[in-house]
């Protein structure tokens, strides 16, 4: 534990119709690799967001704010040997992602709003001193699960990763990762989120793809979608 892992790369997203994106994903299985995860079907993807006590990445967000942050705690097919809290900085259509892998119990117990377990990482992880110094300036808590399911693709070249996201649903109320016992709330009924994510350019291929099927490049955040009841009391 305490693995620490980086990326930097462009990103788009376009919001897709179910019955496109099926059809879309049909034509990523013959032109990309499908990630060795979902081989049989989508994985599981839920994710913890934390917020600080005005907000402030809320906020920034809606705001439109060019130079922005996410921290959240992820983990994939309810697999508890892979928990990763990460920090995701964004600057227009670029992206950073800091993550650290900790362990399970240290999953359940940031889940729980204790951050003090991330003072063990720091001797290996800046990682660590990053988000423990975020979190406890800005009094962060969790404060809205986000789960659904993935299927991904990669390409070798320009370190290109194509995810498309369906199923996408809320809580507002239960904030332990590992719950077997969410009430999830649909923010996504019939569409389906394409994320692109590439260092360098975009391949033609997949943009002629994308033309192909007419889409249109636009800007989505699950974590903003995902906090439907705080957006309706406060906005």
């Amino acid at each position: 534990m305490g693995r620490e892992l980086y990326s930097q790369r462009k990103e788009i997203k376009y919001i897709v119709p179910l019955d496109k994106a099926l059809a879309v994903g049909e034509q990523l299985d013959r032109l990309l690799q499908r990630d060795e995860h979902c081989m049989d079907g989508p994985y599981l993807v839920r994710s913890l967001y934390f917020d600080s006590v005005n907000q402030i990445d809320f906020a920034e967000k809606l705001a439109g704010v060019m130079d922005r942050k996410k921290v959240r705690l992820r983990i994939y097919d309810k697999d508890a040997s892979l928990c990763k809290l990460e920090i995701k900085q964004k600057t227009d259509d670029r992206q950073q992602k800091l993550s650290l892998v900790v362990s399970a119990s240290d999953a359940a117990q940031l889940s729980h709003g204790n951050i003090k377990v991330l003072r063990k990482y720091f001797d290996s992880s800046r990682t660590s001193l990053m988000a423990y110094g975020i979190m406890a300036q800005g009094l962060y808590r969790p404060v809205a699960q986000i789960a659904y399911d993935r299927l991904a693709y990669k390409y070798p070249m320009y370190d290109t990763r194509v995810t498309l996201d369906m199923n996408v649903r809320s809580s507002e109320s239960n904030m332990d990762i590992f719950s077997q016992n969410v009430c999830y709330t649909p923010i996504l009924r019939e569409n389906a989120v394409l994320e692109v994510k590439y260092s360098g350019k975009l391949m033609g291929f997949l943009s002629a793809l994308f033309s192909q099927f007419h889409l249109t490049q636009g800007s989505y955040s699950k974590y903003c979608s995902g906090r439907p009841v705080f957006y309706d009391f406060n906005y």
